[in-house]
């Protein structure tokens, strides 16, 4: 991530002059010590050479606590931007009027699950929508789905992946297990290439069908043998 330009005024509404003087008095140093403190020391810092004290988002922008304005190419949380004025204003909406769990009839989950489930094409969209927290959450819960649904127990994930944080999703994870501090591969996980026709196991245009069909070759032969071995595979994860 690089600094676009320095900025004396933040884009968009101007913000309270003792949070721009809060901001500014941020000591770095004293920040990244307390914060190894309290902190796990796993908890990785982005850019630990020259740390920023980001203080606010704003769009496509970060900014630190000295004004700069940085272009975010990194962040994988915020899908319409940081800070959206609609995002926000719909959570400060939906807070100040309930914040429950989905064991309490209330209008709004029903409507939101309806929403999402018309944004699916059939048959998706005639089913039915489970509410987690997280990526791993949700992960873990189609793990279970699928091994309830197939009787099978076996994963099949595509090499590098990442699909969470719990036990049960690391396990599927290759950047998790295959790196420092990881287990290894459990047995009934079933590795696969990425399908990448650039600088994959199979390369040639993107656009070329045989590239796609070497790739779902590896996939089927991967099947193949997992039967043969007497295991069966309950589903395919890809990120």
């Amino acid at each position: 991530m690089a600094a676009v330009s320095a900025v004396s005024a933040p884009l968009g509404q101007a913000r309270p002059k003792e949070q721009v003087a809060k901001a500014a008095s941020i000591d770095v140093a004293a920040l990244i010590a307390e914060r190894k403190r309290v902190l796990g020391y796993n908890c990785q810092l982005n850019y630990p050479w020259q740390p920023m004290a980001v203080v606010r988002g704003e769009g496509q922008y970060l900014y630190d606590h000295e004004g700069r304005q940085y272009l975010d190419g990194v962040n994988n949380v915020c899908h319409v931007g940081h800070c959206h004025p609609k995002v926000v204003a719909a959570a400060a909406e939906q807070l100040a009027t309930l914040n429950t769990n989905s064991r309490y009839l209330h209008p709004t989950v029903v409507e939101y699950a309806r929403d999402l489930l018309s944004t699916f094409p059939a048959p998706l969209r005639d089913g039915c929508v489970f509410f987690v927290n997280s990526g791993s959450e949700a992960n873990d819960l189609a793990l279970r789905i699928a091994r309830a649904h197939t009787g099978a127990h076996d994963v099949a994930c595509v090499d590098h992946a990442y699909h969470g944080h719990l036990s049960s999703t690391i396990a599927f994870s290759p950047y998790k297990f295959d790196h420092a501090g990881g287990e290894g591969k459990a047995e009934w996980v079933h590795r696969l290439p990425i399908p990448c026709a650039y600088r994959g196991k199979h390369r040639g245009k993107s656009s070329d069908p045989a590239v796609g069909a070497a790739y779902a070759a590896d996939a089927a032969a991967l099947l193949d043998g997992t039967a043969a071995s007497g295991r069966r595979v309950c589903a395919f994860f890809a990120e």
